[in-house]
């Protein structure tokens, strides 16, 4: 009798794709935090895995959202998207060099951030590249992934929980790593409904394509030339569809989209000019500041500033009240003879009385006294 012979896999058919997916590299490192204490990781190509061992971290800058690591928790970030790990929210951040460039170790270094009075938190963090199928682009994918090896109804179910723990030890530790993180990978985009969706879906136009990769990443070092590698055409062919389609040159709508997600950053975020100029892409602050000023016409600092007023009206209004009563009526000099003018009364119920009409008698006696 006949053994039964499969059938061979269809062009494009998800075990294909999936088969050939592979992350590639040695680049793995310990990372020891300290309450308070953070890093960041600066846009790339490839992507960034981080596994959480003990404590717990908030991972930040990705176009999904938040995230927060619990041990046996998996981050998987493949737009490769800069991004920072705290372990309390808006604490100062600090680079590690491992993550700036791929490196190939044997065995993982561990780095230690403010932990002078303790570990916090415990973390396997790696830059890895990978190996991309034809038919399956980073824009067909999400942004990041979160595996829980404790939950045996996920992908994380196919390890044990200190899979990972175990495998960072010893000889060739970071080759298993790596395996362990593509296999994981791999079961947890086979085991949602939603990413199957996402590979099992048609090709989408390549133009379509680099916006999308665009808006998920728009800090990476983007060129012409890399992004049309990346959707498969030519660089002239590309620039001219794309000009075509769109209305604007590549480099515009990357500069486009940085801006405004650096504004943004801004508007929402306590982090420092130099951590926004690199999560959007800029190798220095100096570079940064100069571009946002030609884009919006005022520099970072002060368009935050900005933002601020805007969003406590109060301040703004007593701003403009100062302004109007001390410079536009008493002047300098009526200023100095003037007795301080007393707070605003409170009703006999104990809640401030309107101040409007304090404010207006006020503006009117400063206008008598202009006068004498």
């Amino acid at each position: 009798m006949n053994a039964h012979i499969p059938p061979p896999l269809a062009p494009g058919s998800v075990s294909e794709l999936l088969s050939l997916l592979e992350l590639r590299g040695r680049n793995w490192n310990y990372v020891e935090l300290g309450a308070g204490a953070g890093y960041s990781a600066p846009p790339c190509d490839g992507v960034y895995v981080h596994v959480a061992l003990y404590g717990s971290v908030r991972l930040t800058g990705v176009s999904c959202g938040t995230m927060t690591l619990a041990p046996g928790q998996i981050a998987i970030i493949l737009s490769g998207e800069a991004h920072a790990l705290r372990t309390q929210p808006g604490c100062t951040v600090s680079p590690l060099d491992f993550l700036r460039d791929d490196r190939t170790v044997d065995v993982p270094a561990t780095a230690t951030i403010g932990a002078g009075g303790g570990v916090a938190t415990r973390l396997l963090s790696a830059r890895l590249g990978m190996h991309w199928p034809d038919g399956l682009h980073r824009a067909s994918l999400p942004p990041s992934i979160m595996v829980d090896m404790a939950n045996q109804r996920s992908a994380g179910a196919l390890l044990r929980p200190d899979a990972f723990l175990l495998a960072g030890f010893g000889a060739g530790a970071t080759a298993l790593l790596t395996r362990l993180a593509s296999l994981i990978l791999v079961a947890a985009l086979r085991s949602d409904a939603h990413y199957l969706d996402m590979l099992q879906s048609p090709e989408v136009d390549p133009i379509d394509q680099a916006l999308r990769l665009i808006s998920v990443n728009p800090s990476a070092p983007w060129t012409v030339e890399r992004l049309a590698r990346t959707v498969g055409m030519g660089r002239s062919n590309f620039a001219a569809h794309f000009t075509a389609k769109v209305g604007k040159a590549p480099m515009e709508v990357i500069t486009d989209r940085r801006m405004a997600q650096a504004l943004d950053l801004l508007r929402q975020n306590n982090l420092k000019i130099a951590e926004i100029a690199e999560i959007t892409g800029y190798g220095s602050e100096a570079a940064f500041s100069r571009r946002f000023a030609r884009h919006f016409g005022l520099p970072p600092s002060q368009m935050r500033e900005q933002s601020r007023q805007a969003a406590n009206p109060a301040v703004e209004d007593a701003q403009r009240w100062h302004s109007l009563v001390v410079r536009g009526r008493l002047g300098e000099g009526s200023l100095q003879r003037r007795p301080a003018v007393a707070a605003p009364p409170v009703s006999p119920e104990g809640k401030d009385t309107p101040q409007q009409p304090f404010v207006l008698g006020l503006a009117r006696r400063a206008s008598g006294a202009s006068r004498d």
